[in-house]
């Protein structure tokens, strides 16, 4: 059985490549990437993986990419609906085409129901995959917490914690776990058409610091502020697209949308889950 990870050359997939290697022969995990060329993917070469370019864009890479593949893995991107729309178009097309047995999706939290913005163009996508009549797995992974580490480092340094998030909580998650846990699918049976929402321990903006000031002894300070501050304090640093989001995330933690009810992570993994301090103490090590 062969299988195909998308987006491996980025920093989920390739940790799902990872661990599919710790499970299965190396010739039987193909390395999917936009850029074939890239450092990331000679590195992935070197190591025995075979590559191919897979981007969404193209449906023809797709076809040529999903030849002989088995399981494939669809890596999530944030385009616009319209957009998401027709790269799923094009990947259900190519895996029709090439007889693919299963797709594995990475999806949002609660997307079939949930009105958060990230959640519309997610619930698009499995719609799509779902009318195809592939068996499928959707993997709704919740918040990291490495996306944090950014501003975590800034805090450190003296900057304060600014939040609209209030009191809304997030399942946090580690990229590793949720890379483990996709993996574990893919290498494993009985998970045809079923849905895992991926989440880990609810903390709110407050109780992430104070794990924060735990481990390194430090007294950063959360800034409550409102919405408009908030996209304030983004303006000049990150692209206007992204402090979009990144503003939009914030009501939507503050709706509660990110928090986590399942135990669906620790069931794919066999264990529980790593904790926020587990992780921050990693990445700050």
């Amino acid at each position: 059985m062969k299988f195909l990870v998308t987006g491996a050359t980025g920093r989920l997939g390739g940790k799902i490549i990872e661990f599919l290697a710790k499970k299965l022969p190396i010739t039987d995990i193909i390395a999917g990437t936009t850029n074939p060329t890239s450092e990331n993917a000679q590195s992935l070469k070197a190591q025995g993986f075979e590559v191919r370019k897979t981007d969404f864009e193209d449906q023809a890479s797709l076809v040529e990419a999903f030849t002989d593949i088995d399981k494939v893995y669809i890596v999530s991107t944030f385009p616009d609906v319209e957009m998401a729309i027709r790269q799923q178009t094009n990947i259900v097309e190519a895996a029709k085409q090439t007889g693919i047995q299963q797709m594995v999706y990475s999806s949002a939290p609660n997307a079939d129901v949930c009105d958060f913005f990230l959640a519309a163009h997610h619930r698009e996508r499995e719609n799509i995959i779902k009318e195809s009549g592939i068996p499928y797995v959707f993997v709704r992974n919740n918040r990291y917490v490495e996306n944090e580490l950014g501003k975590a480092l800034a805090s450190i340094n003296g900057a304060p914690w600014v939040t609209a998030a209030g009191d809304g909580q997030v399942g946090w998650v580690s990229r590793a776990d949720l890379a483990e846990a996709t993996a574990n699918v893919l290498a494993g049976n009985s998970h045809e058409n079923k849905t895992y929402e991926l989440g880990g321990e609810n903390l709110a903006q407050a109780d992430f610091v104070a794990v924060l000031n735990e481990i390194t002894g430090k007294d950063i300070q959360v800034m409550h502020v409102d919405d408009a501050a908030f996209g304030e304090t983004l303006k000049g640093k990150v692209p206007e697209q992204l402090a979009s989001m990144l503003a939009m995330t914030q009501i939507g933690i503050r709706e509660g949308k990110s928090v986590n009810n399942s135990t669906d992570l620790e069931m794919l993994l066999g264990r529980k889950p790593m904790t926020v301090k587990e992780v921050l103490q990693q990445l700050l090590a």
